[in-house]
């Protein structure tokens, strides 16, 4: 599975660990997650396509955030990749896509934060904020508003990021990664929010 960064690495696995075995050891994993840097590295044309083209390979998984423009990332993606799977829908089903070609590899696309809305990864995660902490998750979200309209140089794209990692540095301990946080259900990996991906992800990989 290819994802844009370190902190997308952790949030799968702590998903996933709550959901299936997920050993310590990377030879033990039941999935090999690589950091593919960026969602324009990911769909830069023959990136993907080189992945599935390998012998070894059997089954890719591409995850990245749709930031402000889910239909066109997935278009690109899409131009890309018909050639191996001219079955390629259209539009990216909102329960994410998963595919098998002729020659037996199998093909599935997640774009944070649920396949249709604008958004990114911490958009994602902020719906797995536990009911019980609702009050406190809208007050962070109230002092990141406070903050930037006092001057704080927060870019209005990193809202969501903002107002994740100031909640987590209100949970004791304070300032845990969301892979961390989901690890210690701090972050709910059992929410409803998350069972899409969770049956997504099962089904791509067949676990």
């Amino acid at each position: 599975m290819i994802v844009e960064g370190s902190d997308d690495l952790f949030s799968v696995v702590g998903i996933m660990r709550a959901h299936i075995q997920w050993p310590d050891g990377k030879e033990h994993r039941p999935v090999e997650i690589e950091i593919g840097k960026s969602a324009e590295e990911i769909l830069e044309p023959g990136y993907v396509t080189g992945k599935l083209k390998g012998r070894e390979l059997r089954t890719l998984g591409v995850m990245f955030d749709a930031n402000g423009n889910p239909k066109g990332r997935y278009e690109r993606l899409r131009r890309s990749c018909l050639g191996l799977f001219p079955d390629m829908p259209e539009e990216l089903p909102k329960t994410g896509l998963v595919l098998e070609n002729g020659d037996q590899k199998r093909f599935g696309v997640w774009i944070m934060p649920d396949n249709i809305a604008t958004g990114e990864l911490e958009t994602f995660l902020r719906y797995l904020v536990p009911d019980l902490s609702e009050p406190i998750w809208k007050y962070a979200a109230e002092c990141v508003t406070t903050a930037r309209d006092l001057g704080a140089e927060c870019r209005e794209t990193h809202i969501p990021k903002a107002r994740l990692y100031t909640w987590l540095a209100w949970q004791d301990p304070p300032g845990y990664s969301p892979g961390i946080a989901l690890t210690k259900k701090i972050l709910d990996p059992h929410s409803p929010h998350a069972s899409i991906f969770v049956a997504w992800f099962r089904d791509l990989y067949q676990l």
